[in-house]
């Protein structure tokens, strides 16, 4: 069974989900899963999850997310990006711009802050995706979520194109923030190009690109993420045979710790068993594995 984790570097002008479906054909897979959605035009690091390793979505998909996003100043987009309908922006302050005056203002989008996600997006409201409205005319209220802009860098300024890193929260909408950012500066922008090179712990040097997905020999391979690594972060506890049968029953056992209410790791030998609890000394299954599946 092909139980793991793949970091795929997606291509521009595909969705994510067209890329998931490549994969599992080519793979002969059915159980697979993506984390964390990328747009047609974004590309880089799409992770997707595979067999009894889509049960840790969440692990992966609470990680902060670094992009490289490249501006258009001067327009604004009706999509935020180069897709929709592209208007100058009015009274332009582009030519007053300058590296120190963009730096000093991005400053204020550090920290936590209230977003609202724009019409163009998958997320639902009331069961229907609000880019399927959007391409109706239809706007409806969307509720502002928190995120968090954890860094934010000028990379380069040239003319009317500005390169940005940016290490942001779950639930970011980058688009979003380009167009904050274009309004701050009084010269309005959209994305041009936007791409995701790193999620929390996981580098862009991890990244495999799809054309080189072509059997499941890339198990074998430096790019392919079992489900133990997947949970390293998590304290760990070795198991014996018969605590290893009463978890897989559903029952805890007995361990003393110094942890409570915490989430490990635990296994039977060297083999990975799964996730669980540990309070009051003793341990609760979570979530648990069938290789067998």
């Amino acid at each position: 069974m092909f139980n793991g984790l793949l970091l795929v570097d997606k291509p521009k002008n595909i969705t994510s989900n067209q890329t998931l479906k490549v994969l599992k054909k080519r793979l002969n897979i059915k159980k697979a899963g993506i984390v964390g959605i990328l747009d047609p035009l974004a590309h880089g690091m799409l992770p997707i999850l595979f067999g009894e390793a889509t049960k840790f979505s969440s692990y992966i998909e609470s990680y902060e997310k670094k992009y490289e996003v490249i501006c258009q100043l001067g327009s604004v987009s009706t999509t935020g990006d180069e897709e929709g309908t592209l208007t100058p922006y009015m009274h332009n302050n582009l030519k007053l711009l300058n590296e120190y005056s963009i730096r000093m203002k991005i400053k204020k989008f550090l920290g936590e802050s209230l977003q609202t996600p724009p019409m163009h997006s998958g997320l639902k409201v009331n069961g229907q995706k609000l880019y399927h409205l959007a391409r109706k005319g239809i706007v409806v209220p969307r509720k502002p979520r928190k995120i968090f802009i954890h860094d934010l860098q000028l990379l380069k300024f040239q003319e009317s194109i500005l390169k940005l890193s940016i290490v942001c929260s779950k639930g970011t909408y980058i688009r979003t923030l380009v167009e904050e950012i274009g309004k701050e500066l009084l010269v309005g922008a959209y994305v041009k190009d936007l791409k995701r090179v790193e999620i929390g712990r996981y580098k862009k040097d991890s990244m495999i690109k799809l054309d080189q997905i072509k059997s499941l020999s890339i198990k074998k391979s430096n790019y392919f993420i079992d489900i133990s690594a997947i949970l390293s972060d998590e304290d760990s506890f070795i198991l014996s045979d018969l605590e290893t049968k009463k978890i897989r029953m559903g029952q805890p056992v007995y361990r003393f710790s110094k942890f409570h209410n915490k989430l490990v790791t635990i296994y039977n030998k060297n083999n990975i068993i799964g996730i669980a609890v540990i309070k009051n000394n003793c341990i609760y299954p979570k979530r648990l594995i069938n290789f067998n599946e």
